[in-house]
């Protein structure tokens, strides 16, 4: 799941825990009815640099996303999972692409 996905489906996903370079989500029993969440549970989509690893615990309902923190600043996938708006999610994604050098 890459962060444009993660950002799409944040009104389904809770911070459970973070610690910078891992950040783990659980989601909404109705996020495995989107049919795009089923597909990317089939494949194995591409991570941006600076993910490093993405497990998926579908009984347990969440994700678990290891990431290199000095190239992810660790606020802002917390802010990005709690943005109240598409345009501050938006704003937010931007950043962490600039970033990234996407």
């Amino acid at each position: 799941m890459n962060i444009r996905d993660l950002a799409a489906l944040r009104h389904y996903l809770t911070v459970k825990h973070h610690i910078p370079g891992r950040i783990r989500v659980i989601f909404d029993p109705a996020l495995a009815f989107r049919p795009e969440v089923r597909e990317l549970m089939q494949t194995r989509p591409e991570m941006p640099e600076g993910v490093t690893n993405v497990r998926v615990n579908a009984l347990a309902m969440s994700v678990i996303i290891e990431y290199d923190a000095k190239r992810i600043n660790p606020r802002l996938l917390d802010d990005l999972i709690a943005a109240d708006s598409d345009a501050q999610a938006a704003d937010i994604l931007q950043e962490l692409n600039d970033s990234l050098g996407m």
